[in-house]
């Protein structure tokens, strides 16, 4: 594995048993090189100011300061910012956790699944080639939402969708819902979620239908062709493709083309 895929990665926690096991974890991932672990407060900063540093496993209730006042004051101090994973026992910081725009985040007992899916997650946003602090185009207020999925909620800024697309895979019966996302990766909605219900919990115009299995958000949305109804999307996503039906063309040039 050559430098270039290594993932440099800390630990911050001020429960050593936690600290342990996590490090437990981590090594069956030979990308992640592990650059140090802290459980106490100024050694935690001299660790997210000193380092380089792609990812960072911060747990949230710890002595001094919490995990997300640290990530503040690191903000505040580093030119190059890494992504941060919360990792606690409590799930009642999770939209907080949003909102600080963490990378994910994940509950204690810290499984290997869930970790494999962070790491291929951050590995796919690296290849994407998008900066860490990739924002959408409407930048302002985060829009908290709730997409329903096969095991219950997952809650996220609306604005970080790129697109959701209906597609069957071999291990369904039925195509089912995907919403993707600006890191590249997918969520998955719950069987049975209907188009016209994710164009209500969207709650606006900017996102739109333009075919039977996708619906994509106006901010991404480049150019459309109507010869071919080809949708060209904005770098970094221009390599996504998709194609307009002709009612939907339609119903769009008359909703927008004014001229």
């Amino acid at each position: 594995m050559s430098g270039s895929d290594k993932i440099f990665a800390a630990i911050i926690d001020d429960d050593e048993e936690f600290v342990f096991a996590l490090k437990e974890h981590l090594g069956f991932f030979p990308e992640i090189q592990l650059q140090g672990c802290a459980s106490k407060y100024n050694h935690s900063k001299t660790l997210l100011l000193k380092e380089d540093l792609d990812l960072v496993f911060m747990d949230i209730e710890m002595p001094v300061k919490s995990g997300f006042d640290l990530l503040d004051e690191a903000r505040k101090s580093r030119t190059q910012m890494f992504s941060v994973v919360f990792y606690t026992s409590f799930d009642k910081y999770v939209i907080q956790a949003l909102r600080e725009s963490a990378f994910d985040y994940i509950l204690k007992p810290v499984k290997t699944e869930d970790l494999k899916n962070v790491i291929d997650r951050f590995k796919l946003k690296r290849k994407s080639d998008q900066p860490a602090n990739f924002m959408p185009l409407s930048q302002g207020t985060n829009e908290i939402i709730s997409l329903p999925t096969p095991i219950g909620l997952r809650f996220m800024d609306k604005n970080n969708i790129i697109l959701l697309q209906c597609i069957k895979e071999q291990t369904q019966d039925k195509p089912g819902w995907k919403a993707l996302l600006t890191d590249m990766s997918e969520v998955k909605l719950r069987a049975g979620t209907t188009a016209k219900e994710i164009l209500g919990l969207m709650g606006n115009r900017i996102f739109i239908q333009i075919n039977q299995s996708a619906i994509l958000n106006l901010n991404y949305l480049g150019s459309i062709e109507f010869k071919t109804r080809e949708c060209q999307l904005i770098p970094p996503f221009n390599g996504i493709r998709l194609q307009a039906s002709r009612t939907h063309l339609h119903e769009l040039r008359n909703k927008y083309d004014t001229l």
